[in-house]
């Protein structure tokens, strides 16, 4: 059986990050591990049609 989770490579870092799919969907929080650098955001999701 496959994995239930994404593979995410940052191209601006080379870092590749893996999140659990549930259901059919990632939680926009675990989004927010992908940064440029440790004082970084994080990235963020946008939904327009929200």
């Amino acid at each position: 059986m496959a994995q239930q989770t994404l593979t995410i490579t940052d191209n601006r870092t080379n870092q590749t990050y893996t999140l659990p799919v549930e259901n059919g969907t990632i939680r926009a929080m675990d989004l927010r591990q992908i940064k440029t650098s440790p004082e970084d955001f994080g990235l963020m999701t946008y939904d327009p049609a929200f």
